[in-house]
């Protein structure tokens, strides 16, 4: 019975973290933190120094495991070496203009317009971005000496040899073991949709499955085709069994059977040891590229618009910051970061301040409950921190609310123990984040040129794109080679749809976009059937007769979905009046280009029905007495 309910829980945490890769993150985060915390501070106790020189090595600790993603040994450890490198330079610089207040404010800025421009470099670059706002913050609110200065730097080498003894030998990356995490998880959410067959569940497995396959990706095993094979399979019988319309008791009983089958034969490939050794990387494939094709790919990656966003708004923060705490407008300036970091749009930027300002006052609240009953306890007190920064590394990348509520509790807990009155510092806390949010709502209005439902709208035609290129390639007699990755190039573009419309969903009294809301559930039939098409295991045979008229019947309809495609696709583009003009009067010739597989007839007449539907849903009028709503966000749409 223990052993049922064990399962029961592993399975859901299966679910919610395909692979468990969360999971295991938050561990190496809270045991590296714990072992770097018990040598600096015992070190500092044992020497009677001050406690806040084990600060550095202890964020280091708290941050870097985070980032430290890569497969291979020896990028393992340059990846740790950048970031500790990027963190000291930053805490040495900062303890050296801290004694010269404007200088180091004006560092500041530039360390956060530095962070931005680099913020999706990769993980590496995004891992030093953060450790370096956090590192300079830190140089800055402790004012060390020159002396202090060495003394943190030398004792924060706890920081990288903790997180390597946890990372490489406590819970090391093991490679083939998440694979078969992950390929557990694509069955678990698979049997879901076998349980209770809906959109959700649907959309759910199609994540897992993007999250096995950057697995993939990652191991590269010989049987990598096969493998990829499976997954289709499971997807497409998935969604048959989906978007079965009323079937009758036999039909819905045939198709769940075909997902089971799919099922079973995908975990076949976990049971059989797969992939156990991870291929290495091509060799020096970043360093085989010429140094003038590396610079052109990363000035690609920039992000200057939104650096220049968030450093006027932290400019800002910081001077109305200094009026309320001249030792606390950290925490305002701060703010704008996190507010700014990875947001493209108005709702983005009000969805993300939103979060931070309930997990702000949840985990104050939270923190001003626990500082009594745990001050006399040292080890209950420790328990909780590791508990903290366990709950915060598992969350901050993926539930931004949950992940701002554990470190408010951590950074009310360590106040609490180093004597400040906890009601004063929660209050200032609370009104310097909501200055950093206020801040950073009125820089999105003034400053985002990308209104929400104009970010949704560009979203949406990179699906419509995606699905055009997937018809395509699948239409063709022979099955292209570049199918799969168009399919899987879909599927993220759906990904960022999906993502793109949760601010809106959640902002209801401020924005309302029914027309792409509503189509959604024609999209994902759209995208199922999509899916049917690059299935490399559904090939048929006909008679020559009936494949001629198959080929031309298919050719009709590859030239109708691309039609209607085209049309959709200049709409969310921008060329609305060009699209009303042309609607279904345009007709691309496809089959002149594309000689049409008979065999995929039927499902290209799927697709027809799903792509009409979506036409009708995308391009029929608006209740004009909603468009009050969208005011807010959409006004200022360039």
């Amino acid at each position: 019975m223990i052993a049922a309910a064990f399962s029961r829980v592993a399975d859901r945490l299966l679910v919610a973290d395909p692979g468990l890769v969360r999971l295991h993150t938050a561990l190496r985060v809270a045991l590296a933190c714990l072992l770097t915390g018990i040598a600096s501070i015992a070190w500092t106790v044992f020497r009677h120094q001050p406690i806040t020189l084990a600060a550095p090595g202890i964020l280091f600790a708290m941050v870097a495991p985070l980032f430290v993603r890569d497969a291979r040994r020896p990028a393992w450890f340059g990846t740790v070496f950048c970031l500790y490198l990027c963190a000291c330079v930053c805490f040495a610089a900062a303890g050296v203009l801290s004694r010269y207040p404007l200088a180091g404010d004006a560092g500041f800025l530039v360390v956060m317009f530095v962070g931005m421009l680099v913020q999706a470099c990769g993980p590496r670059a995004l891992g030093c971005a953060m450790l370096g706002v956090v590192c300079f913050y830190l140089g800055l609110y402790l004012h060390p000496s020159s002396l202090h200065v060495v003394q943190s730097l030398l004792l924060s080498a706890f920081g990288p040899l903790m997180v390597a003894l946890v990372g490489r030998v406590i819970v090391p990356m093991r490679a083939a073991a998440s694979f078969r995490l992950a390929i557990h998880t694509v069955t678990l959410r698979a049997s879901r949709v076998l349980a209770a067959p809906s959109a959700v569940h649907l959309s759910a497995l199609n994540e897992a499955a993007l999250s096995l396959e950057e697995q993939l990706a990652l191991l590269n095993p010989p049987d990598a085709e096969r493998i990829r094979e499976r997954i289709v399979e499971v997807e497409v019988a998935a969604g048959q069994h989906a978007f079965a319309s009323a079937p009758a008791h036999g039909s819905a009983q045939a198709s769940a059977d075909v997902l089971r089958h799919a099922i079973a034969r995908l975990k076949e490939l976990a049971h059989r040891g797969h992939a156990r050794h991870a291929s290495p990387f091509s060799a020096g494939s970043a360093g085989a590229q010429s140094m003038a094709r590396w610079f052109a790919d990363l000035r690609t990656k920039l992000c200057w618009l939104p650096a220049t966003r968030a450093t006027t708004a932290a400019f800002l923060a910081m001077l109305i910051g200094h009026s309320l705490s001249p030792e606390r407008w950290f925490w305002a300036v701060i703010t704008t970061f996190v507010v700014f970091l990875g947001t493209r749009s108005r709702a983005d930027t009000v969805y993300r301040g939103a979060q931070r300002l309930a997990g702000t006052l949840a985990g104050a609240l939270v923190s001003v409950l626990l500082v009594a009953p745990l001050h006399d306890s040292p080890v209950l007190l420790v328990a909780a921190m590791v508990l903290c920064v366990f709950g915060w590394a598992y969350y901050i990348l993926s539930a931004y609310a949950p992940g701002v509520f554990f470190i408010t509790v951590l950074v009310g807990l360590v106040y609490g123990e180093l004597g400040f009155a906890m009601g004063p510092l929660v209050e200032l806390r609370i009104e310097e984040v909501l200055v950093g949010c206020l801040v950073s709502f009125a820089i999105a209005i003034l400053m985002m040129p990308l209104a929400a439902t104009r970010h949704v709208e560009a979203r949406l035609g990179s699906v419509l794109g995606a699905l055009r290129e997937v018809v395509r390639l699948a239409g063709a007699t022979a099955q292209a080679p570049g199918t799969a990755p168009a399919m899987r190039k879909l599927d993220r573009a759906w990904h960022d749809l999906r993502i793109a419309l949760k601010p809106l969903q959640t902002q209801r009294v401020v924005v309302w976009n029914p027309g792409v809301e509503l189509a959604t559930g024609s999209l994902l039939c759209c995208l199922h059937w999509a899916r049917v098409l690059t299935d490399p295991s559904r090939r048929g045979a006909s008679s020559e007769d009936v494949a001629l008229n198959a080929a031309d019947v298919g050719a009709a309809h590859v030239e109708s979905i691309v039609a209607r495609l085209d049309s959709l696709i200049a709409r969310y583009s921008g060329d609305v009046a060009r699209a009303a003009r042309d609607g279904l009067d345009k007709r691309v010739s496809v089959t002149a280009a594309v000689d049409v597989d008979p065999a995929k007839t039927p499902a290209l007449a799927q697709l027809d029905g799903a792509v009409a539907q979506l036409f009708d849903r995308l391009t029929q009028p608006v209740v004009k007495t909603r468009s009050v709503f969208n005011w807010a966000l959409r006004g200022r749409s360039a």
